[in-house]
């Protein structure tokens, strides 16, 4: 990937997703930059301050066979695949829309980037595909799947799988772990840092599914989007044809973990950004969500560190800072969230 490449993002109007097309423009200097994006969990403000010029926004969903011929009509390079129908929760409400988006969806992009002799191939994926464990998630680990969310993303890595050993397409996998940071919205089907400081920032208690024991490794999100390209430009192609292997064979470099080594706990979350927000309202627990089996989570990303010569730049406290300032800046409103 150069100055002269041509680069498609789907999903490039979320939060990891046009962040990285700020990265691939302003300090990669690609050519081109392709969004396809539906608009249904991405904003148009997320791309302010990148160079319109570089960017070629295509309105539509990658269902839509039209909207993925008319985004490979533009000569594309590389494709970095992040379109997705996302959370665990919203899979659980619609099971079938979860399928068609991050199934056929996937397939289609698959497809296009075959028939047009793409470069490589980008899938973001992600860390609920890990069964519970008190060890941490190593890329060849055991999986278990516990959401129509997770059954998807393992089914798009096994596609993944299948397109790069049978029709020779260089391929790579990026498991992403709570990812947060600018442009990552609240709302109901939102990660738990935006929701708490949507709720902080107004005054009320910050509520906790559990009993805040539970462990994540929160990771800012320029962290991943550098984690992200440091995936597509070092990682070695992957030429087996006609190999119906499973993805994640410790041998192969098909998949990489992309997050923070440190995690925390909820409760420690909800202190460092009620303090930041200075919120007196405290916080108030609730039952577990009958989905969630995963009260410890951490990550093992030597394999990226080492392969990939990925780091994590930013600790916990400096994203938070970072991102209550984002906050801020949006001016968002309570009533919008509910």
């Amino acid at each position: 990937m150069n100055s002269n490449s041509t680069v498609l993002v789907t999903g490039g109007a979320g939060a990891i997703g046009a962040n990285l097309v700020k990265s691939l423009i302003n300090e990669h200097h690609c050519n081109k930059v392709v969004i396809i994006d539906d608009f249904s969990s991405g904003f148009h403000n997320n791309l302010e301050g990148v160079d319109l010029k570089k960017i070629e926004l295509i309105n539509g969903n990658i269902c839509d066979q039209h909207v993925v011929d008319m985004a490979f009509s533009h000569n594309i390079d590389y494709v970095y695949h992040l379109a997705v129908n996302f959370a665990n929760q919203n899979s659980v409400d619609n099971p079938e829309k979860d399928l068609k988006t991050n199934g056929i969806g996937t397939v289609k992009i698959l497809q296009a980037s075959v028939d047009n002799n793409v470069k490589k191939f980008l899938l973001s994926s992600s860390s609920c595909v890990y069964k519970p464990g008190d060890e941490r998630f190593i890329e060849h680990g055991p999986i278990e799947l516990t959401t129509p969310y997770a059954i998807t993303k393992m089914l798009s890595e096994y596609y993944v799988t299948f397109y790069s050993k049978f029709h020779n397409l260089p391929a790579v996998i990026v498991r992403y772990f709570n990812s947060y940071g600018p442009g990552i919205r609240p709302g109901k089907f939102r990660g738990v840092v935006p929701n708490f400081f949507y709720r902080a920032m107004n005054g009320l208690p910050l509520v906790i599914t559990g009993d805040g024991s539970e462990t994540r490794p929160f990771t800012y999100v320029q962290d991943v989007v550098n984690g992200t390209i440091c995936a597509m430009k070092r990682s070695k192609n992957i030429r087996l044809k006609k190999f119906y292997g499973h993805p994640m064979d410790p041998n192969d470099n098909l998949i990489y973990n992309i997050g923070n080594s440190n995690s925390i706990t909820i409760l420690q979350l909800a202190e460092k950004i009620n303090d930041i927000c200075k919120n007196p309202a405290g916080i108030e627990y609730i039952s577990r969500r009958t989905w969630d089996m995963i009260p410890a989570r951490a990550v093992q990303n030597d394999k990226a560190r080492i392969e990939l010569n990925f780091e994590t730049n930013y600790s916990v406290d400096e994203g938070l800072y970072l991102t209550h300032q984002w906050f801020r800046q949006q001016g968002f409103e309570i009533e919008d969230n509910e």
